[in-house]
């Protein structure tokens, strides 16, 4: 399948005409309300448990406060690691025809990184630390080694906009999250259509200089199929349980337990399914994976 160019265009079109300074853009209050959330309940991590009934409002808007917190972290590392990826390869011979709009691209990432690690600074006091995708992100070409991180991208950018579009257009969020969330969600939609252009051509370019292509589908279903698993538990961070003061009152005796209790919580796997289910029909469809059953992972 060759690269739909006019939708290229289109989305060079749309980010010119959409474009902003980032600095004017919001209106950043000196403070966020303490009893306001900072996402809707059905977006916490103890949704659909019997944890979630356990919680007060103050606790449910504190926990929403540092999950919120873990997401726009996810962001400001997510774009950091994809940042330094484009700057390296953008006038390599094979984006020489995607370069302009790679320039666009990293422009709206730099934006989105400021303004997700500003909310962070000003708004919490901290950022995250990142962790990293252990074992299986090791790629056996250059060529898979691009697929890999545009793949990565895609389904994180489809994962984080889930819930961009949700608290953006979810009243009762603080106005400012709402915002940001929404401008994100709005910037993102073109982010995944550029890469959903990518990706096919990135696999079709892998299998094409490969001694044995059976392996490079087989390396590469194994490889996608865990950065599924691996975004699905960066949902869970132990911190924003013990930063929210949360794992005690529920009975458990650190974060760590805690995460790994909603992790594996059987009403978390219909969650899962709801949140990544568009990215994982899209990498069926294209033969990335095969028999994908994110209730599984």
């Amino acid at each position: 399948m060759e690269i739909d160019y006019a939708r290229i265009g289109r989305l060079m079109t749309l980010s010119k005409g959409r474009s902003h300074d980032p600095y004017e853009r919001f209106e950043w209050p000196a403070r966020i309300p303490d009893d306001q959330p900072w996402c809707s309940n059905d977006l916490l991590t103890t949704y659909g448990t019997p944890l979630q009934a356990q919680l007060d409002a103050a606790q449910q808007i504190r926990l929403s406060k540092w999950e919120a917190v873990n997401f726009f972290s996810l962001n400001v590392h997510g774009i950091k690691g994809v940042l330094n990826f484009v700057s390296r390869c953008i006038y390599e011979e094979r984006y020489a025809d995607v370069s302009e709009y790679l320039h666009v691209f990293m422009g709206e990432e730099n934006f989105h990184m400021w303004y997700f690690a500003k909310a962070c600074l000003d708004y919490a006091g901290k950022i995250y630390p990142s962790i990293q995708l252990q074992g299986d992100a090791q790629a056996s070409t250059p060529e898979l080694g691009d697929l890999y991180m545009f793949a990565s991208t895609l389904i994180f950018e489809e994962f984080v906009d889930y819930y961009n579009h949700k608290v953006g257009t979810t009243d009762g969020i603080t106005e400012i999250l709402k915002q940001i969330n929404y401008q994100h969600h709005v910037d993102e939609s073109r982010h995944v259509s550029f890469g959903r252009e990518m990706v096919p051509r990135l696999y079709r370019l892998a299998l094409e200089r490969a001694d044995d292509p059976d392996a490079i589908r087989a390396e590469v279903s194994h490889t996608v199929t865990n950065m599924f698993r691996y975004f699905i538990s960066l949902m869970y961070n132990p911190a924003v349980y013990a930063d929210a003061q949360v794992y005690e009152p529920l009975g458990f005796r650190n974060g760590n337990a805690m995460r790994n209790a909603l992790r594996s919580h059987p009403a978390r796997k219909a969650v899962h399914e709801q949140w990544f289910k568009r990215s994982a029909a899209y990498f069926t469809k294209q033969g990335l994976v095969t028999d994908l059953n994110l209730a599984a992972l």
